[in-house]
């Protein structure tokens, strides 16, 4: 599904093209002019390729090996990181991406992305990667209330996303000024989502997400 990215300003564009262009500008101006089309997997690539970059990672965390984004449940969001992150570092650690077909796959990554074919799991991830430094990163409706710090939103057909500044606080993860003012909502309640061994009702995908 092909959706809205508004353009950058100081003609970042002219200077860019393809993904590079689309990762520059992701954070630039998320709202405002209409005239640039991406398929809405490649503008979520780009957001989680920028969302990496505006962490302050904390000092313990790894520091050794890539700096791996892993995706569960959104293979064509892995297919455009695969084609986008080779030669891309952050923090002078090689960029990389990995599938996931299960939660129980989930290891040292420094982000994960839980697209909407992942099912209703969310909470039992939160459980696993609590206490960890990890952005964890959905695409599910509510999905803050579950322990998400970061979910994707689309609205008037545009890739928007809301923050929960508390939960990546909790992962010992400081987002910066800059990354919270582009989110369209964020929220700065104390609420803990709630602990695996609650029968969770599913929540069908947005059919804009299909």
């Amino acid at each position: 599904m092909r959706v809205r990215l508004s353009r950058c300003a100081s003609g970042l564009l002219a200077a860019c093209t393809g993904f590079a262009a689309l990762a520059i500008c992701c954070l630039a101006d998320p709202v405002a002019a209409q005239e640039i089309a991406f398929e809405e997997e490649q503008i979520k690539a780009a957001f989680l390729y920028h969302f990496a970059t505006f962490v302050q990672w904390p000092e313990a965390s790894p520091s050794d090996g890539a700096f791996v984004i892993a995706v569960l449940g959104a293979d064509r969001v892995a297919s455009e990181l695969e084609e986008f992150l080779p030669g891309r570092r952050i923090r002078g650690r090689p960029m990389e991406v990995r599938r996931l077909r299960s939660i129980d796959q989930l290891e040292d990554e420094a982000v994960v992305f839980v697209g909407a074919d992942a099912g209703s799991g969310l909470p039992e991830l939160v459980y696993k990667v609590e206490g960890r430094p990890m952005l964890v990163v959905t695409e599910t409706p509510g999905a803050l209330k579950d322990g998400s710090m970061i979910n994707f939103q689309l609205v008037d057909r545009r890739v928007r996303f809301e923050i929960s500044r508390t939960a990546a606080e909790r992962a010992g993860l400081e987002l910066s000024s800059r990354l919270l003012s582009a989110a369209m909502f964020v929220d700065t309640t104390s609420a803990v989502p709630a602990l695996p061994g609650v029968i969770y009702a599913s929540v069908a995908p947005s059919p804009l997400l299909r």
